[in-house]
């Protein structure tokens, strides 16, 4: 049997997605998943073992491609004759590749946007599928228990959310040796550049700065005030990122070394891939973060305790999710936004957050954990 899923980006969207095709997969274990991904986050699926097919959309290649190059598109997906898509994004263009599949049947969520719902063959209601006080994971996994009730023809109940919760499994790649020695290569040069001197067997945290909103962007001198503490307290400290948020998260670890000389810490920003962060998350003790994808992958991981840094977005439907995470937010009247842009200029809801209390909040998790 063969099912398509449709979940092209971003890292975090198709983490929070993975309980969605494992809930399938138990209760329809003859399905042969193709997942249509952005290049982004196709690591996490290419020898994933949820996933049969992993076929890349580049989004930016097709703004500019012909009519005929992306009707080829359809015509690669239609070979392979799916019985079954589900489009786990909701908007036009992933329910415009699950209608371009030639699938039998198309799940969807009723409530998505841009008309995507009318290319459906079936409108999933899973609640409000944008109430801010029900996550997005428990969304995804209604709609594929749906798809898992139409082909077995067994009704299951997914109404109990602490079930759900329960039920939950991140399945990821296996973390190789390669990505092993990447990461404790990269920790000696650092340790070597810089002359640091502390343990290599010292507890581990990473911190993630940079993220994509600046309504997200907890200031530069509160993570730089936070890694310090971290570094006093003995803690070896790891700064990660893209290869965009390269200079800020170097001149952070520049302030750090200053104000904390001696401190264990090692900036590895724009040297790691999805996998290579696999393999960092799983020998940390703590990782720090705002809402960003690498923070809801670390979540996926078996071992280190969360910490989300949250300002706009709403942590009930996008905070990690797990019961070794936590978040610190202030209360503001007008938080969570859910808005890339701060409507009254101020970013109150981030400039407002101490590193004395995320730091409080990161000790008390990680003696929970």
């Amino acid at each position: 049997m063969e099912v398509l899923v449709v979940k092209l980006s971003a890292i975090g969207d198709v983490v929070h997605s993975l309980p969605a095709i494992s809930l399938l997969k138990q209760r329809v274990p003859q399905a042969k998943i193709t997942w249509v991904v952005e290049p982004l986050s196709k690591d996490l699926l290419l020898g994933n073992p949820l996933v049969e097919n992993v076929v890349v959309f580049e989004k930016k290649k097709f703004k500019s491609l012909s009519a005929n190059a992306i009707k080829a598109f359809a015509g690669e997906l239609k070979r392979t004759k799916y019985d079954y898509a589900i489009d786990l994004q909701g908007l036009f263009k992933s329910a415009a590749i699950c209608r371009g599949s030639g699938a039998r049947k198309i799940f969807g969520f009723a409530d998505a946007r841009e008309m995507a719902p009318l290319m459906y063959t079936d409108r999933i209601k899973t609640g409000d599928y944008y109430s801010f006080d029900e996550h997005v994971v428990l969304h995804n996994m209604r709609l594929a228990n749906a798809l898992a009730n139409s082909i077995t023809g067994k009704k299951v109940d997914v109404s109990d959310d602490q079930a759900l919760v329960s039920a939950a499994k991140f399945v990821l790649p296996s973390i190789n040796d390669s990505s092993i020695q990447k990461i404790e290569k990269h920790f000696a040069e650092e340790q070597a550049a810089h002359g640091i001197s502390g343990s290599q067997h010292a507890p581990l945290v990473v911190l993630i700065p940079g993220t994509t909103w600046v309504t997200k962007l907890w200031p530069m001198p509160s993570w730089a005030a936070l890694a310090e503490k971290f570094a006093v307290k003995g803690y070896r400290v790891a700064l990660i990122g893209g290869k965009g948020e390269a200079l800020a998260n170097k001149e952070l670890a520049e302030s750090v070394r200053k104000n904390a000389p001696g401190a264990n810490l090692i900036d590895i920003t724009g040297r790691t891939t999805l996998v290579d962060l696999m393999a960092l998350f799983s020998r940390a003790r703590l990782v720090v973060g705002g809402d960003t994808g690498p923070l809801h992958l670390a979540a996926a991981i078996s071992g280190p305790a969360i910490v989300g840094v949250y300002g706009s977005t709403p942590i009930g439907r996008n905070g990690p999710f797990g019961t070794h995470c936590s978040t610190v937010s202030t209360d503001l009247d007008c938080q969570p936004c859910f808005s890339s842009t701060c409507k009254i200029a101020t970013l109150a809801c981030l400039k407002e957050l101490s590193p004395d209390a995320i730091f409080d909040k990161s000790m008390k998790a990680v003696e929970n954990a």
